[in-house]
């Protein structure tokens, strides 16, 4: 009894095995959390080297009205594939990789390199802030890409954070579509739009790059993207920007802006795949969202942009949403929880729930026999 024991002086008994055990648990907890706490933290590098490419892009068009986006990732290709392709030479399976895989990595090359071409080309006619807030619906195709070849299963929680993430970046769009701005012009809208088709080939790229980096070595992969990207991109950019490359101005500080960008993205092709391994393409996704903070800092202070409350809004949705993404984890498929099993198990429960007293439909093979109407005619009578 308390006032017995308060009586009498006798104070609880402490067990310092229950303490030591509790201690144990979260040593425990972190422990089993630690591939995602060094994916998570590899990611706000990311963001950082993602806000560096993006505030070198935006200075070369607004200091100096050149926009040649193939030109500075033909570089960065070139480097990827002279680095990475001379230890991938040294292995002996080094031919039978080229023959084996080498139309898995065109497609992905051409998919990465478009992508980096429309979203470089957007910083000309829109704000950086708006790209780094539209680069959030990459996460959208992620997740519906992820689970139909990853075998990715999603939570109710996880479509409500991303269709919050889907109104703030429809808020920034109306933002940008309804600006009376004078440094971007009426053009803003069209900038967004290549943006919104630059991050869908992002998202087609993140979840083909995680199955392959998850299945083949690193190496093999940053050697390979380097090969197709640099081929796409020279091509490319004899094509689109020879005219431009001839006409530039070129200084000294264009030469350190095209240096600045071309290191930023060369490493975040580096750490890109350790991410990927220790983590998914939407944990990737999920951490480029904390870009748009480094970003609002630095368009305050290189760009002197003033934000209104509709971007602050739709930042405000967009990183509410992540927030609610990452509370708790996605689950992969069972071997046998694919799209069509699913669809047949809906089918299956609904002819059980339809079926006479003592029918039990187990085999999908035997839905066809059961009729619509003695489906109907066992139907509740609903009066």
């Amino acid at each position: 009894r308390s006032h017995d024991r308060k009586y009498l002086n006798i104070k609880p008994i402490s067990f310092p095995m229950e303490e030591s055990r509790r201690k144990c648990d979260v040593a425990k907890y972190l422990l089993s959390k630690r591939r995602l706490l060094v994916a998570l933290l590899l990611g706000q590098c990311l963001s950082l080297l993602l806000c560096g490419t993006g505030t070198t892009s935006q200075l070369l068009e607004a200091w100096y009205h050149l926009s040649v986006p193939t030109t500075q990732v033909f570089v960065v290709y070139v480097l990827l594939a002279a680095i990475f392709g001379s230890a991938l030479a040294t292995r002996k399976d080094f031919l039978s990789i080229l023959r084996d895989n080498w139309w898995k990595y065109a497609i992905l090359g051409i998919l990465d390199v478009e992508g980096n071409y429309l979203v470089v080309l957007a910083y000309k006619y829109t704000t950086l802030t708006s790209i780094q807030l539209l680069d959030s619906f990459a996460i959208v195709g992620v997740m519906v890409l992820s689970f139909i070849f990853l075998r990715i299963r999603f939570h109710l929680v996880h479509l409500v954070g991303v269709a919050l993430a889907i109104v703030g970046m429809v808020v920034v769009f109306l933002a940008d579509l309804h600006s009376l701005r004078t440094d971007g012009g009426e053009h803003q809208w069209f900038g967004d739009l290549l943006c919104i088709a630059g991050v869908t080939f992002y998202a087609i790229g993140n979840v083909a790059q995680e199955f392959l980096v998850k299945n083949h070595s690193v190496v093999e992969y940053l050697c390979m993207i380097g090969l197709v990207g640099s081929v796409v991109t020279g091509i490319q950019m004899c094509v689109l920007e020879r005219v431009q490359l001839v006409n530039a101005e070129w200084n000294s500080y264009i030469g350190l802006l095209l240096g600045g960008f071309g290191a930023c993205l060369l490493l975040f092709y580096v750490i890109t795949p350790q991410v990927m391994r220790l983590s998914s393409a939407v944990v990737f996704n999920l951490s480029l969202i904390t870009s748009d903070f480094f970003t609002l800092i630095v368009g305050v202070l290189f760009f002197g942009f003033i934000f209104s409350y509709v971007y602050i809004i739709g930042m405000l949705l967009t990183v509410l949403g992540v927030a609610i993404y990452s509370t708790k984890s996605p689950t992969a498929a069972s071997p046998g929880d694919s799209c069509g099993c699913l669809v047949r198990r809906l089918f299956r429960k609904h002819a059980q729930r339809a079926a006479p007293t003592g029918l039990v439909v187990n085999d999908p093979a035997a839905l066809p026999t059961i009729s619509v109407l003695e489906t109907v005619r066992h139907l509740p009578d609903s009066s």
